[in-house]
């Protein structure tokens, strides 16, 4: 039995540290129908399990928007597709589609220098996959309050949001690092509040932690929802491998939650 061709969107979105030369690349490809329900349908849960996120080290934003762009791509290259619409925010990804015929007839070099362009390769990979998958581009406004007037913009600002926390994620890691050979042992922490929700957090010191919590100041939403039973702890290596298991169980349901956590 042959499989079912479906049409595909891919939304895609990128966080730079400029100054480190560090970004993380987010993206979710999900079949064009979702396109048809009203932004109220779309919710957070349904879009973020999806998104896939991926560091890349050396890059600059708009290296980083083609890195992406091409690394999703190259991920669902294979199986039935009926068309594919990428959605991205990036000028640069947005305009190569109409700067095909001349890039590729200049041979990829710069009119100013005569020179092989920066990011040639990245552009040539970019045309093979377009004569291979046949993708459409549209490019949306980012960062901006139009996002919630329709569903692309929608799930576009949801990519954008795991962008930026992956990369907040990184960042942190990396500041965190000279000081974890001098804090107690890192873990990962399950609470269930009085209105039966699972909150996860991360802690070096989880006796402090707890007190905190229990005087209301260690988290808004425990402080309204006191009092509470610590369920679960989980020991992590370091700061970095205790935030990013945070970060992935936070990301879960309820119902995922308690299945993963073996609750």
């Amino acid at each position: 039995m042959k499989a079912l061709i479906k049409d595909f969107t891919l939304f895609t979105d990128v966080s730079v540290s400029p100054g480190l030369k560090l970004g993380v690349g987010a993206y979710v490809m999900i079949p064009a129908s979702f396109l048809e329900a009203s932004s109220g349908v779309i919710g957070r849960p349904q879009i973020t399990g999806r998104i896939k996120v991926r560091r890349f080290e050396g890059t600059s934003s708009t290296r980083l928007e083609l890195q992406t762009v091409l690394w999703a791509l190259t991920e669902n290259r294979k199986g039935p597709h009926g068309s594919l619409t990428i959605y991205s925010d990036s000028q640069c990804v947005s305009g190569l589609l109409k700067r095909k015929l001349r890039l590729l007839a200049g041979g990829f070099l710069s009119k100013k220098t005569n020179r092989q362009l920066g990011n040639a390769p990245l552009y040539r990979t970019f045309y093979e996959l377009h004569d291979e998958l046949n993708f459409h581009v549209v490019k949306v406004e980012g960062h901006s309050r139009s996002r919630s007037r329709d569903t692309a913009h929608r799930i576009f600002s949801f990519v954008d949001k795991e962008a930026r926390k992956a990369l907040k994620i990184w960042l942190n890691e990396l500041a965190e690092i000279r000081t974890d050979t001098n804090s107690g042992r890192w873990c990962v922490y399950v609470l269930r509040c009085r209105n039966n929700s699972l909150y996860i957090g991360m802690t070096n010191d989880l006796e402090k932690r707890i007190k905190k919590h229990k005087l209301g100041t260690g988290s808004k939403f425990v402080r309204s929802w006191r009092p509470f039973e610590l369920l679960k702890t989980i020991l992590c290596n370091s700061a970095g491998e205790a935030r990013r298991l945070e970060y992935d169980l936070k990301r879960l349901t309820r119902k995922k939650k308690i299945e993963v956590l073996e609750l």
